[in-house]
């Protein structure tokens, strides 16, 4: 299958997908294999966390200086570009709509946040004192490929069919003496 993609950070080009090959094509060359670099480009994923209080930056690169904020567990869970695929923004907003209405009518506290990978954004939402097997079920309803999930003392981008961790990091050591 064959996409045309308007851009992807400063890149113009086609994006080619099949079970063997998911790589960028700028004039018939590979620029960017993401099957090969997809963990080492998630660590660079960074996420725009809200409280009633206070917003934190939080990633694999920048852990907030804030160990009370860290505590509560949550999950960042979108409706944005399923299966990778890059929808328009009418279309991901009906779907995050959706996906706020399934966290309410669940009962959960949440807030909006940002997850960002270079220029690329998505909305989406914290999502706080869910399991992780819970937001991973929601996500999965979704067609997405993975969630961010903090369980107080590390965090994981998480697969959400098979559970499996793909970046995993235990921030504890940074707040020895809390």
């Amino acid at each position: 299958m064959k996409f045309r993609v308007i851009g992807i950070g400063d890149y113009i080009g086609k994006c080619i997908y099949d079970e063997a090959e998911d790589a960028l094509m700028i004039d018939g060359k590979a620029v960017l294999d993401f099957k090969k670099k997809y963990k080492e480009y998630l660590k660079y994923t960074k996420f725009l966390i809200n409280t009633m209080q206070e917003r934190n930056w939080i990633s694999f690169q920048f852990i907030p200086n804030d160990y009370e904020f860290l505590r509560r567990p949550f999950a960042v869970i979108t409706a944005h570009n399923p299966k990778d695929l890059i929808f328009n923004e009418f279309v991901n907003f009906i779907r995050n709509t959706e996906l706020e209405g399934i966290i309410k009518s669940l009962g959960f506290e949440y807030m909006t946040s940002v997850g960002e990978l270079f220029d690329y954004k998505e909305e989406s939402f914290i999502v706080y004192d869910i399991s992780k097997e819970d937001a991973l079920n929601i996500a999965e309803k979704f067609d997405q490929h993975t969630i961010f999930y903090n369980n107080g003392k590390e965090i994981t981008i998480t697969k959400c069919r098979d559970g499996m961790d793909i970046l995993k990091y235990n921030y504890e050591k940074h707040f020895k003496g809390f």
